[in-house]
């Protein structure tokens, strides 16, 4: 039978959940989570239509913000479960059906829907009314742990059995008071557990190890199964401070299990920001005392204390004071609600110290919390462009988009900056006259340095080239000294092929050298050289290569047999021969690489210095990554996230643009992905592949009528977001007597039923009457910019204009546009016979300076 998709989704999982309980293989509820890639293939099989993978992680995903039903909900960053009856109190919990339809279960035998969805209500359900496994978010009772903590933190206990009656009465009390607590705290770390995928390790305890005193916290510890070992862990914290009573979650180190090299490996989560919202900051501990202190210092300069020694041992930390939930009586829901959402942002931090990577996840892009290219597209004015700062920021810190979207704009403006200062964000807008050599590589012509009547042409890479090669940049640490490494890579000949005394003088000394010492050291414009080819050698190796290039050392016409990074600028050494020479550190020498194929079936000749131009960065960094790592030198591949931005995406032409480099950017293509894939550029003979820790944002305005169809190839690859006008965002704006929450939307209204919702006006042309609501700022609203885009819409129909701005029940001095009968009489002699329309229509300027005329559009 063929299902619609929204019912194929569901019964997948359903069907999915029924198979694993009854092969009696389960005995946590983390074990009946899938993969969204498992659900998709079986949804698709149960429906005709195509299933994308949207709707499982997005559109039917409880824990996302854009979901539309609630079918599923997250355990891990990649898992989903499916929801159990009542956990949304029925609220679109599964679709509706034909409860006698037959359904195929994986070993062959029929099931009805009646069945199934029976099974689910009763069997499924009792996993989560087991409370050793997992408690609602309404029935773990935060006030005990608050009371407990207020009355007997640090309080001594004596073992009630053998006192007296009114002491017996004192500490059953504290027994009692301290296993509820202890109880209800279990409770929520064995939820955020199931949710997040991860065990109980350690259990709170409400006694002191002496069982003589009342312990001021109860302290939950939570880890990966696979990661037991590591001294790092989420905590779930509930104590007694000086300044009151807290709940806390945090990503906790045990000292006493944690070697030096375990220290490094928990600090790695400052290499991320800190989340800029209330109640995240850093506990920091100076020394091996108990004390911490509260630090709200950038990550960058807590890094920087851990690696100088000043600080020991950092936490990051949500904390939710007693006091906060009393003064905004916050209901139990509403306290597991937000110790989830921190427990969800912090986790991010956690897998950062583990290196959390799922084993049974074939494609990267299924355990990614952001799909590769998205396009966000809607109305003009629905903020689109002011979005792209929003995402960008999400995707590089690996927040979920609400996390930063609750923050300030201007502080999210800012890391933007920030992030695009380090060239991990770059912008550009596509036009029709943008074409493939400025986005990937082309010849341009250029002028000599030297002599500027001489025009050149050179290759060069167009900016998404450029920003994928900056992606793939490794970072050496030489002894603590961290080199970043370049893309351009340069053969160097060190005097000849096979091993001469001076490679082996320069292998020793970390060097590079080379001749012509008769030329002198300074190179001015009056030496002659003996060729243009001296000439060009002197002018690559003083001029054109940087540090941070890469050299390959020649080994013979097919193999290099060294490979280093440029350190330092040209010196000339005065004590030796071949006195013209850069500092290199030699990250790999004496290897055996063949690169013939790679550099396009092209010799190594015995040319001094040249560029390897056909080499790619991705090439490069294989190679240091397999010779390099020893003692010195330890290479991390760059795991930083980085954001193309495309605005207008949809001007450009598509195919001129991106050429083959849309099969490049699906998921499944990118470098070290399932389906890899490189292409030989047409230019430079280069092989080049998008690599995985880029992401490209394009914007699209669905008013525009510029393009006629967006371009079906990319269509298929990318995933679009809608942003359609958000009239919440103007509540409680007034100007004088105008309310422009209600008029904009009335606007609206009448434009869905003229033309359609992807034409309606976005909210953001109105968002500086917030800060400045008066009726001259309006005006300037309305005249330059809502009335020609009705013209534009209407293509000057301004009757239609009229009936969307209220204008038709208007009086006539009140009309935006003004209306008059056409005086054939005055106008034209002698009554010509030709078509001439009845009415004339105007802009009627002194109707935008009056309250009523904007009242009465919505009046």
């Amino acid at each position: 039978m063929d299902f619609t998709v929204n019912q194929a989704v569901w019964l997948a999982a359903a069907l999915m959940t029924y198979e694993r309980i009854k092969k009696g293989k389960v005995k946590t509820l983390e074990e009946l989570a899938f993969f969204q890639v498992d659900i998709q293939k079986r949804a698709q099989s149960l429906t005709a239509n195509n299933v994308e993978a949207a709707r499982i992680s997005q559109h039917f995903n409880a824990d996302h913000p854009k979901n539309t039903q609630n079918f599923f909900k997250n355990v891990s960053k990649n898992k989903r479960r499916l929801s159990y009856h009542g956990e949304f109190n029925e609220l679109k919990e599964r679709p509706e059906f034909d409860r006698q339809s037959v359904l195929k279960l994986a070993t062959g035998e029929e099931i009805v829907v009646e069945e199934l969805i029976h099974f689910l209500e009763t069997e499924y359900l009792a996993f989560f009314n087991d409370k050793e496994r997992i408690a609602l978010p309404k029935e773990i009772d935060f006030q005990k742990i608050i009371l407990h903590l207020s009355e007997y933190a640090n309080h001594d206990y004596k073992n009630p059995v053998h006192l007296e009656e009114q002491e017996k009465q004192l500490y059953l009390a504290i027994r009692e008071s301290g296993s509820t607590a202890v109880s209800e705290l279990n409770k929520l770390a064995a939820s955020l557990a199931i949710k997040y995928g991860l065990e109980n390790s350690n259990k709170s305890k409400w006694l002191s190890g002496g069982n003589n005193v009342v312990r001021r916290y109860l302290w939950n510890q939570l880890k990966y199964e696979q990661y037991k070992n590591v001294p790092t862990s989420m905590s779930v914290v509930a104590e007694k401070t000086l300044e009151g009573i807290q709940f806390r979650v945090s990503i906790e180190l045990d000292e006493k299990k944690a070697d030096l090299a375990d220290f490094e490996h928990h600090h790695k989560f400052l290499a991320k920001p800190i989340i800029q919202e209330k109640n995240y900051c850093y506990y920091i501990k100076t020394d091996n005392s108990w004390d911490s202190k509260t630090s709200y210092e950038p990550a960058i300069e807590v890094q920087q204390k851990v690696q100088s020694g000043e600080y020991k041992k950092v936490q990051i930390v949500y904390y939710l004071t007693a006091e906060e939930i009393q003064t905004n009586a916050l209901t139990n829901e509403t306290i597991y609600q937000k110790l989830d959402q921190a427990f969800g942002n912090l986790i991010v931090y956690y897998n950062l110290v583990v290196d959390e990577v799922d084993e049974n996840q074939s494609d990267l892009e299924e355990i990614a919390m952001f799909d590769k290219n998205m396009i966000l597209y809607g109305p003009p004015g629905t903020g689109k462009t002011y979005n792209t700062a929003i995402y960008a920021v999400a995707i590089i810190e690996n927040r979920p988009i609400e996390s930063v979207a609750a923050e300030e704009y201007r502080v999210v403006l800012k890391r933007y900056a920030d992030y695009k200062k380090s060239e991990q964000i770059n912008f550009t807008t596509f036009h029709q006259s943008f074409g493939y050599e400025e986005f990937i590589e082309g010849i341009k012509p250029s002028l000599a340095s030297d002599q500027e009547e001489e025009l050149q042409y050179k290759i060069e890479s167009g900016i998404f080239k450029e920003f994928c090669e900056s992606a793939q940049k490794l970072k050496v640490n030489n002894n603590n000294e961290i080199l970043e490494v370049d893309a351009r890579v340069w053969k160097v000949s060190l005097g000849g092929s096979g091993m001469t005394w001076l490679k082996e003088e320069c292998f020793d000394q970390n060097r590079i050298r080379i001749g012509w010492d008769e030329l002198g050291e300074e190179l001015t414009d009056n030496v002659v050289y003996p060729s243009s080819s001296v000439k060009d050698i002197l002018d690559n190796f003083y001029n054109e290569m940087n540090i941070g290039d890469i050299v390959f050392s020649l080994g013979d016409q097919k193999h290099i047999d060294a490979i280093g990074i440029i350190t330092g600028e040209p010196e000339w050494l005065t004590e030796k021969e071949y006195k013209r020479s850069r500092s290199v550190k030699w990250i790999a020498k004496n290897i055996h690489e063949y690169i013939y194929e790679l550099n396009g079936k092209k010799n190594l000749t015995l040319r001094t210095v040249y560029e390897l131009k056909r080499i790619s960065i991705d090439v490069v960094n294989e190679f240091i990554l397999k010779h390099a790592q020893n003692e010195e030198i330890k290479v991390e591949e760059n795991k930083k996230n980085y954001i193309f931005i495309i605005d207008e995406i949809n001007r450009g032409n598509i195919s001129k643009i991106l050429g083959e480099l849309i099969t490049l950017i699906e998921p499944t293509k990118r470098l070290g992905a399932s389906e890899q894939m490189k292409v030989r550029l047409p230019y430079s003979k280069e092989e080049f592949g998008v690599p995985q820790n880029v992401y490209i944002i394009g914007t699209m305005n669905t008013a525009d009528r510029s393009i006629a169809m967006m371009d079906t190839a990319l269509r298929r690859r990318f995933q679009f977001i809608e942003m359609m006008p958000d009239i919440r965002l103007l509540s409680g704006i007034h100007v004088g007597s105008i309310d422009v929450q209600k008029m904009v939307s009335v606007i609206n209204n009448r434009i869905e039923v003229l033309y359609d919702r992807e034409h309606t006006i976005g909210h953001a042309y109105f968002m500086s009457l917030r800060n400045d609501p008066s009726l001259e700022n309006l005006e300037e609203i309305f005249k330059n910019t809502i009335i020609p885009l009705l013209q534009e819409y209407f293509y000057e129909d301004y009757s239609k204009i009229q009936l969307v701005l209220g204008d038709n029940a208007k009086a006539s001095d009140l009309k935006f546009v003004l209306d008059k009968p056409t005086q054939m009489n005055t106008l034209f002699k002698a009554n010509p016979d030709i078509d001439i329309p009845e009415i004339n229509y105007s802009i009627q300027s002194e109707a935008f300076k009056k309250y009523a005329s904007y009242v009465e559009v919505y009046e």
